[in-house]
């Protein structure tokens, strides 16, 4: 049975407020989210640890400028795989050090994957190695010229 109802929490404006600052810099102490929120530090830790457990923060993590780094080619791959495999090649797939995200898909092709290089030879090695793969039929590979957002842990839609 499909529960995706019961799945979706519900924030009020302090769990939302909170979240914006979090997200805004994750290292904010409580204490200073208490003090602008004018609420309890036993608040917000109460209100971050259900949160936590209710899955809504998934991590706490750092954004990375993948350019600082040397990873100046993003990319967006098509994959079609052959029927039935998706969920296999994907779970093998997710924990290549360049892909930074898989999306399953409508349309002509069944995945999208995101991913970063640091030149068009490791792009290359890349889309080789993925079409060795007996189950992928096809790739369609795009370049991206400009990363006009890229804000993938954002609550900004709240």
């Amino acid at each position: 049975m499909n529960k995706k109802k019961e799945d979706i929490i519900k924030l009020d404006d302090t769990d939302v407020n909170i979240l914006k600052i979090i997200n805004e810099d994750v290292r904010t102490s409580y204490r200073q989210i208490s003090r602008s929120l004018d609420v309890s530090v036993g608040t917000v830790h109460n209100r971050i640890d259900k949160m936590v457990k209710s899955g809504v923060i998934k991590k706490f993590s750092p954004v990375i400028n993948h350019r600082k780094l040397g990873f100046v080619l993003t990319t967006i791959i098509g994959v079609r795989v052959k029927g039935g495999k998706l969920k296999n090649w994907e779970d093998k797939t997710s924990f290549n050090k360049n892909v930074v995200g898989i999306y399953d898909v409508t349309g002509e092709y069944d995945a999208f994957l995101i991913a970063k290089f640091k030149n068009t030879d490791e792009l290359n090695a890349f889309i080789k190695e993925l079409l060795k793969v007996p189950i992928i039929e096809r790739t369609y590979t795009q370049t991206v010229l400009d990363v006009v957002k890229e804000d993938m842990g954002s609550s900004n839609i709240l």
